[in-house]
Parts: C-alpha cells; sequence; structure tokens
C-alpha cells in the first residue's frame, strides 16, 4: 500500500477554504456545501501519521415510508442548515441476530462519504453490500474505508431497502419491485449531481459489491437508467446469473404474503393495504439461513430483483431476464473486473450441516436436488437421472453423502451455487462487450480470511466474504489482531492497489509495480481464458480457472439443458 501520510492542520485549513468551507468551522471538522445541503464531516485515523475525512449518514432520498413504501425513491429537497456527519444513519430494517427481534428502521436512505483529501478530483468508489438482499448495512463496522481511502479514491458506501420492503413485487403494475435496486440507482444520481463537492470525480466512478451487492451491480451494469452514472463494476463473488440473484415467480410470493395477513388475492387493493401496516410485520416472511428450505441457495431468493411490468407508473430498470439483457450489448459498455474465491461453498455448508444435519440425506434420496433449476430439466426424467448421476460420480464417485464427503459436497455447492454462474457471465459478456473483462480467483488462505475463522472452516482455501477483509478494516469480525509482518496484510496491500487502480484507469495493473509484483493481469479473450489468481503470490494465466470441473458444467448444459440461462 502507499506510504500512510499525515494531513497537518495547516493543510487541511486551506482544504476548507478551497472546498467552501465556513471559516467558522474546526478544521477537524469540515463542513462541505453541496447541491444536497451542508454537511459537517469528522477527521478520522487510519494509522499512525494517517487521517480521512467521513462524512456519515446523508440521506440520498426522501424516507420511504407510508405511501411511498413499496415505490421507487423520491428526489429528497435541499435541507435547511449544516447536517451533522458524524454517525451513520439507521440500518435498513432486518431480523436481527436474536430469532424473533428486528433491527434498523424502514427510514434507512443513507449514504457515507469517506476521502484524504477534499480538492480536486479523484475516483470514486461505490461500494453496494451484500448480505442475500436480507441483511447488512453500508456502515463502517462492517466496511471500514481505512484500507481503500489511502489509494487516493474517494469511497461512498449506501443502505439500500433490504427484504420484502425491498424487493416485494406482485409482478404487475401495483408493485413492479425492484426497491432496493432503485435505491442505488439513485444514490448513484445523488452522487453524480453532489460528489465534486467532496473531491470525488462524477466522470470516473466504479460500482463494486461482493455476493447479493455484486448481483445488484451486474444488474445496474445491464439497466439503461443506470448508464452514464458509472464507468466501471466490479463483481465479486456473485453475478446476476447465480441461482439466488433473480426471482421468476414474484406474485406468487406476494400473494403469500397479503393472504396470510388476510388482504385477499387482489393486487390493486392489497397494495394499499400492505403500506398501511408496520413494516415490522414483514420480517416473519424473510428469509433467513434458519427458514430456506432445501436447496437453499441453489434456488432464488423468495424476494430478489425481478422483471418489471412494461406498463409500471414509474420508472422501469429491468425489462428483461439477466441473460437476455447481457446479450444486448448495448447494455454494458464499461469494463468489468469478475470474480470469486476458491471455496466458496464452505461458508454455506458450515452454516447449513450445523442448522440441518439432515440435508445430504435430502440430497440422497432426492437426486433431482443436485440439478440446476435454470436447466429446466424435468424432475423424474432421464435427463434428470443422467445430470444428477454425472455430478454424483464426478464429486464424490457416487458415494452416499454423509460427514467425511463435506470438503467434496463443499466443492460440488461452490461450483453449483457461484463458480459456475460466474464463468458464465465472464464468458459471456467478453463475447459481446467491446469493453475489457477482468478475471480473477482468490486462494489466499491467511490471517485476514476472518470469516473462514469465525466458521470455523477447516478445508484449504478461501471462502465466501473472505475477500472483504482484504479491502476492507472490519472491526466487527476481527478474533484478534493480524500481526504487523503478516503475509496477509501484503496480500491486501496487493488487492487494494488493483481494485484501486482498476477505478482509476479501467485496468489493475496500468504499469510495472513492484508491490504487484510486476504481474500483468491479462483481459478475458472470448473463449473465456485469462485471469488472475490471488494467492500467495499474483500469477497471471491464459487458461482458464477450474478448467476440468468447468468442462464437466458446461458440456452437461449442452447436453441436456432446455433453456440454458434462464435465470
Amino acid at each position: 500500500m502507499r506510504t500512510k501520510r499525515h494531513v497537518p492542520l495547516f493543510t487541511l485549513a486551506s482544504t476548507l477554504m478551497l472546498a467552501s468551507v465556513s471559516a467558522q468551522s474546526d478544521p477537524l471538522r469540515p463542513i462541505i456545501d453541496s447541491a444536497a445541503g451542508q454537511v459537517q464531516g469528522t477527521t478520522e485515523s487510519c494509522g499512525q501519521f494517517c487521517t480521512y475525512y467521513s462524512f456519515k449518514g446523508i440521506p440520498y432520498a426522501e424516507p420511504p415510508l407510508g405511501a411511498l413504501r413499496f415505490r421507487n425513491p423520491v428526489t429528497l429537497a435541499r435541507w435547511q442548515g449544516v447536517r451533522d456527519g458524524s454517525n451513520h444513519g439507521q440500518e435498513c430494517l432486518q431480523a436481527a441476530t436474536v430469532p424473533g427481534q428486528v433491527r434498523g428502521s424502514e427510514d434507512c436512505l443513507f449514504l457515507n462519504i469517506y476521502t484524504q483529501q477534499l480538492i480536486g478530483l479523484r475516483p470514486v468508489m461505490v461500494w453496494i453490500h451484500g448480505g442475500g438482499y436480507n441483511a447488512n448495512s453500508g456502515n463502517s463496522v462492517d466496511f471500514g474505508p481505512e484500507k481503500l481511502v489511502q489509494e487516493n479514491v474517494l469511497l461512498v458506501t449506501i443502505n439500500y431497502r433490504l427484504g420484502v420492503l425491498g424487493f416485494f413485487s406482485t409482478g404487475d403494475r401495483y408493485a413492479a419491485g425492484n426497491w432496493g435496486l432503485k435505491d442505488c440507482l439513485h444514490a448513484l444520481r445523488w452522487i453524480r449531481a453532489n460528489i465534486a463537492a467532496f473531491g470525488g470525480d462524477p466522470d470516473n466512478v466504479t460500482i463494486f459489491g461482493n455476493s447479493a451487492g455484486a448481483s445488484l451491480v451486474h444488474l445496474l451494469v445491464l439497466s439503461q437508467p443506470a448508464q452514464g452514472l458509472f464507468h466501471k463494476a466490479i463483481l465479486q463473488s456473485s453475478t446476476a446469473l447465480v441461482p439466488y440473484a433473480f426471482q421468476t415467480r414474484p406474485r406468487f410470493y406476494a400473494d403469500r404474503i397479503a393472504t396470510a395477513l388476510g388482504f385477499g388475492s387482489d393486487s390493486s387493493t392489497y397494495i394499499e393495504q400492505l403500506r398501511n401496516i408496520p413494516a415490522s410485520q414483514f420480517i416473519p416472511f424473510q428469509e433467513t439461513a434458519f427458514t430456506i428450505p432445501v436447496p437453499r441457495y441453489l434456488r432464488p431468493m423468495d424476494f430478489g430483483p425481478v422483471v418489471e411490468p412494461l406498463d409500471a407508473p414509474e420508472e422501469v430498470l429491468i425489462r428483461q431476464r439477466p441473460i437476455e439483457l447481457i446479450r444486448n450489448s448495448a447494455s454494458h459498455s464499461v469494463p468489468l473486473m469478475v470474480g470469486y474465491t476458491d471455496l466458496e461453498g464452505a461458508f454455506f455448508t458450515v452454516v447449513e450441516n450445523a442448522i440441518d444435519p439432515t440435508v445430504k440425506s435430502q440430497f440422497d434420496a432426492n437426486p433431482h436436488l443436485f440439478v440446476p433449476f435454470f436447466w429446466n430439466i424435468g424432475e423424474g426424467s432421464p435427463a434428470s437421472g443422467q445430470v444428477s448421476g454425472a455430478f454424483r460420480q464426478y464429486y464424490w464417485q457416487s458415494r452416499p453423502l454423509d460427514a467425511s464427503l463435506d470438503y467434496e459436497w463443499t466443492v460440488y455447492q461452490t461450483d453449483h451455487l457461484l463458480l459456475f454462474a460466474i464463468d458464465q457471465t465472464v464468458r459471456l459478456h467478453a463475447q459481446v462487450s467491446s469493453m475489457p473483462v477482468y478475471y480473477y480467483q482468490l486462494t489466499y488462505d491467511g490471517d485476514l480470511n476472518l470469516y473462514k475463522k469465525l466458521l470455523g472452516v477447516t478445508h484449504p482455501g478461501a471462502i465466501h466474504t473472505d475477500d472483504l477483509p482484504y479491502l476492507f478494516h472490519i472491526p466487527a469480525a476481527m478474533l484478534e489482531p493480524v500481526p504487523a509482518g503478516s503475509h496477509a496484510n501484503t496480500v491486501s496491500n496487493r488487492i487494494v492497489r488493483m481494485w484501486a487502480n482498476f477505478a482509476r484507469d479501467g485496468n489493475p495493473t496500468p504499469t510495472p509495480d513492484t508491490l504487484l509484483q510486476n504481474v500483468q493481469w491479462p483481459t478475458v479473450g472470448t473463449s473465456g481464458t485469462g485471469y488472475l489468481s490471488i494467492g500467495h503470490d499474483l500469477v497471471a494465466s491464459q487458461e482458464t480457472p477450474n478448467p476440468t470441473r468447468m468442462s464437466m458444467w458446461y458440456n452437461l448444459q449442452e447436453a441436456y439443458a432446455t433453456a440454458p440461462f434462464e435465470i
């Protein structure tokens, strides 16, 4: 990572004047006058002799309450006076870690801005958090900015509506859906109009996210109304093609809520009734790891992005399924970086084994559960038997699933849940886009694989979300301090540098760099080859990651799928 810099008080004072800051303000608490209104930030520490400016809890839309529930976000009028930016706004409403309790608020459309400089224009990186469309926030306890801001980028993290409030849809004009995705779009419009006042370049914006956040980033890439609001995108450990990411039967889940609450099944009337109940009443209908039925994340989340009806009364973002949008090459005119951790599935299988020890026996008893739903293969058909048999033979030689096969089971889940869909995404974009696509696989297993440590995973490799502590300071996940001399810090510095390079230039390795071992990250060819392995060292390859496993998946799709990519 570049040398940490101390910002002297006289530099801060000159910065404040150039940023049109009130002359009466504390130089450590700058006041920025943006088009949205005035906000007073704080000066925070990012290590010894290292500081940055923080502006938290900035509202970017009207609170989506009452008549604005299940509607597109509404532009907020300029606020009066100076808003205090020292604390985060409320998280969006979600289930708490204690069963039966909730946390957050329906009034939650806030963003946070972090930067080391307030003058000039620097690249903007906009983080869209994951959490299965149901959980988490952009707050610094989970996504601390200390690492990224030192690469001279401006970081923005956002909250967006979650669960039922964020992704409820009747499949018709009465509740078109995609409210959380539209919140992200509205935040990007706010950034376009206001970020220059904070020293950010509105013409150099990169959106990036992990897990469900990466799926939302991908959908923004594919959404025509989002074009021009950002200029590059990074998809970490998910895309819009993964099995859980896109809901194709929203009306079923909408009617289920309305019926359970006694509101009938007429969407033209029950939608108004649903706008008038306490928001907490929706929480029991939102999925958690404890309530999702087998095959769990191998099927769409109950409440997620959807195709919107063409007669929707408000602006529509998603008019077709993701695969159709990808094939429309005009929809994605930005450089992409896409990748995953090599043992993604361990995050899910460890939790699943803990809450449901019957899962493996359920798969053994119903082999159709092995078959990807998006291949549209009928249960009980010869094709179903061929596909499930091929998977069982390849991954664990058709033995009955038991605890001795945890690793093999995890590798299968890794491929079914994420890797195959991500690989498809990379190949399809490389085939139809004129912009570069960069592909990576994170294999490093070290001191900053915090989520692996929290879950007690002993298998080798990096699990889902293990990439996050290499980009962000995450105090909520720290079990113990990482030694200063740990090689994990070097790997972190490399990842931060490459992500920031991509945000700056659209190329993660634009020039030789000793920190990056002078590697040149290849772009993906039309056949899907070319990637970077991020392990103890950086290794560029003209091949494709996991070629044998992926070839098996593509061959089965070619032979048996009746509607490939129908996600």
